[in-house]
């Protein structure tokens, strides 16, 4: 079932993300784990083709010594590839890009590394069978598909959305030619770029909190550009942000 969660953000702009289900996000983890397969069967022919010999290993080790050691090694190595990339690739792994997945927190922000770690390492837990159908459930209930991890952390995972009809606001700007070559006055980061352009987008379906969002976000804007005096028309202002900043 689609399920859409409104959040609102510190600019108090309401934005709507669609969920990710247990399904695309089954599929995002088992590419995810078939790339790690794949990775440790070439370490394991690099090895034998160097000259390891894992048969002495396992008689010095003893087979059930032999079994833990590598089972240790995986299980980090699973750990370490979604800490990892979950925090390089700003809440995506390889599966999830696959996927248009990411994870964020809670409030619609980016999650950081201690988000990533918090998540990454209660996959500890549920590594265990029993404690992994537990995990499996609460996804499929939660209101927000929350797994154990995502509780703890407080994140939720997203599907990434084209955006088709965010695409259309270059419609409502008049580029010229000449506009390229302007310096831009109006610098913004990609988080206040996109609240920004989803506002727009979606301003005619606001009714009434439309100009208490108008007025949140000039004021917001106005703090981090200086200015002194508002600008007399505020959409105008909004898609000149945009402009400048969409290159």
């Amino acid at each position: 079932m689609r399920r859409i969660l409104k959040v609102l953000t510190p600019e108090n702009v309401h934005v709507e993300y669609e969920l990710a289900g247990l399904g695309s996000r089954f599929i995002a983890f088992f590419i995810d784990c078939l790339i790690q397969f794949v990775i440790f069967s070439i370490a394991f022919i690099a090895m034998y083709l160097v000259g390891v010999d894992f048969g002495y290993l396992i008689w010095e080790l003893g087979v059930l010594e032999f079994i833990l050691f590598c089972y240790t090694v995986i299980l980090f190595f699973h750990l370490m590839y979604f800490i990892f990339l979950e925090t390089i690739l700003k809440g995506q792994t390889l599966g999830k890009r696959c996927m248009k997945l990411r994870v964020i927190k809670g409030t619609g922000e980016p999650i950081n590394i201690v988000d990533a770690i918090l998540r990454g390492f209660l996959r500890l837990v549920i590594s265990l069978p029993l404690v992994y159908i537990v995990d499996v459930i609460l996804v499929v209930t939660s209101k927000k598909y929350q797994r154990i991890g995502d509780f703890a952390a407080n994140t939720i995972v997203i599907k990434i959305k084209r955006q088709k009809q965010l695409v259309q606001l270059e419609n409502l700007v008049d580029f010229k030619e000449e506009d390229h070559l302007t310096p831009n006055i109006y610098p913004v980061n990609s988080y206040e770029y996109n609240v920004l352009k989803e506002f727009l987008a979606r301003k005619h379906d606001l009714g009434e909190r439309r100009e208490v969002f108008v007025h949140n976000l000039k004021i917001y804007f106005m703090k981090k550009f200086n200015m002194e005096k508002p600008h007399e028309k505020p959409y105008q202002f909004f898609e000149e942000i945009i402009k400048v900043n969409n290159k």
